[in-house]
């Protein structure tokens, strides 16, 4: 994997340092306003030659262009300051981190003052550290050296003369370093090749990060899962020569008197082949993502913990395979849930939404005052939605509401869908108390919820995020990053937790 960069906080850019990283506003005739101090004349002498104009995302690179120490000097442009949002300066980290791997650049100095809110530094912060990741772990043609090498950036340094801007922006800093590494766990728990990330695995490195972060952590086999009555979540696994496990994690905050308790469920089928009713071979490689619900609130749970959120999570991540063996459960099979509900199954390749209703079963024990479901649950949010939101359904608007606003506190959109009682029309079955899916395409990712919500205890607040679009292949974010896992909806989460 790629080393995350440092994070500083200097009072002095004196010394000898790569780049100067210079923002720069437009003024009400779209012109570059010179900033102050030392780069005035050069923006000056740009804006006479109409080189730069500062406009909105544009940025200009200069090599031997530096000031006081400086070998380079990176520009970017701003436009005018009633046009700048939080999310096109996080856009903008993104692309100033591509044209630092493109100019080789070792170690970067942002001057902080000329940009002076703290929640803008912290949002181009986050833009710039998102994008650096890759996965490389299993390319053999890479010597280890080359591997470990940070491919960009090693260092991001905000400089400052103003004690109070440098005092606050260290405290913001030290959060953003703490969400890139859990949004990076996700995305390497996302890309890991289900050959190596079994249920086995993900279970075992599970409690490492539980000790490496405080977190109390139990795992269930399949022989708990037996004794705990979770026949929904066997029955998937039934096909698959490796055995599911249930991981439960714990964060307690310290010094809080009676914490609200927030359930996060995440579904882990780390590899989908779609069972019986098996997928099209085309792009069935991406079904190693298909624990990614899993992955996002493993992250979420740890950078809450990082972020010392206020409020108790308990994290129930339920790992297992879909595999069409001679064991593996049929079409027209019934079997009998945590909650005693019996279900016909359909189709196999509906095999999420049985997973995560036992895991919201068990969830609900811990009488949380709410429960978040995650998952690649439905392609049809991809039909609906595209791969600019995921989709949230549920049922307490309060609940979905604040999860749509931590979202927009990150850049990341939610977009909900409704979920009327008509809909289970078409999930009753002749046989069975619930059937799990339904032989046609209409509202799909509405019908998966539905059947969740059979699961959900009266008086519980829940909510269940669909992210199958927004798991992977992000191109068009560009903090994100072009393939593989996205880390999306860590910061959401974690945001919510802090928040709730």
């Amino acid at each position: 994997m790629w080393i995350q960069p440092s994070l500083e906080v200097c009072e002095s850019a004196h010394g000898r340092r790569d780049s100067d990283l210079i923002p720069v506003f437009q003024d009400s005739s779209k012109k570059p306003v010179p900033p102050k101090g030392e780069y005035a004349d050069l923006i000056q002498k740009l804006k006479k030659s109409q080189a730069f104009n500062a406009s909105k995302g544009s940025t200009l690179f200069l090599r031997f262009g530096g000031k006081g120490g400086a070998e380079n000097c990176f520009l970017i442009g701003l436009g005018g300051k009633s046009e700048l949002s939080e999310e096109k300066i996080r856009s903008l980290g993104g692309s100033i981190w591509q044209k630092c791997i493109q100019e080789k650049i070792e170690s970067i100095c942002v001057h902080a003052d000329l940009l002076k809110d703290v929640r803008s530094l912290r949002v181009l912060a986050e833009g710039m550290i998102l994008p650096a990741y890759g996965y490389d772990k299993y390319k053999t043609t890479l010597s280890d050296s080359k591997k470990e090498k940070q491919k960009g950036p090693e260092k991001i340094i905000f400089f400052t003369s103003d004690k109070s801007l440098k005092k606050k922006l260290e405290k913001e800093l030290s959060e953003v370093q703490s969400l890139g590494f859990a949004v990076n766990l996700t995305r390497d728990w996302s890309n890991e090749p289900s050959n190596v990330g079994t249920p086995e695995y993900y279970a075992s490195e599970s409690k490492k990060l539980a000790k490496q972060y405080g977190l109390k952590c139990k795992v269930l086999t399949e022989a708990d899962a037996k004794r705990e009555k979770m026949g929904l979540f066997l029955g998937v696994g039934q096909g698959s020569e490796r055995e599911g496990r249930v991981v439960i994690l714990e964060y307690i905050p310290k010094g809080i008197k009676n914490p609200k308790t927030i359930a996060f469920v995440g579904k882990g089928v780390t590899f989908d082949s779609g069972g019986i009713s098996i997928k099209p071979s085309l792009r069935m490689e991406e079904m190693k993502h298909d624990m990614t619900g899993a992955a996002t609130l493993m992250g979420a749970t740890v950078l809450a913990s990082q972020w010392k959120v206020p409020n108790r999570i308990v994290a129930v991540l339920a790992f297992t395979e879909n595999m069409p063996d001679g064991g593996a459960i049929n079409p027209g099979n019934i079997l009998t849930a945590r909650n005693g509900k019996t279900v016909e199954i359909i189709n196999t390749d509906a095999e999420g939404r049985l997973v995560l209703a036992d895991a919201l079963d068990l969830a609900q024990d811990y009488k949380p005052d709410v429960v978040i479901d995650a998952a690649t649950l439905t392609g049809a949010v991809s039909v609906a939605l595209g791969k600019y939101c995921c989709a949230i359904l549920g049922n307490d608007e309060n609940l979905m509401e604040s999860l749509k606003k931590s979202g927009e506190v990150h850049g990341e959109r939610i977009w909900q869908l409704p979920l009327f009682d008509d809909y289970f029309d078409d999930l009753k079955s002749d046989y069975a108390d619930i059937k799990n899916s339904v032989n046609d395409s209409n509202g799909g990712t509405i019908r998966g919820a539905m059947f969740l919500k059979q699961f959900i205890r009266k008086g519980t607040k829940w909510a269940h995020l669909d992210i199958a679009s927004t798991a992977y292949n992000i191109s068009h974010v560009s903090y994100y990053p072009k393939k593989g896992a996205s880390g999306a909806y860590v910061r959401t989460l974690a945001q919510f937790a802090r928040e709730y």
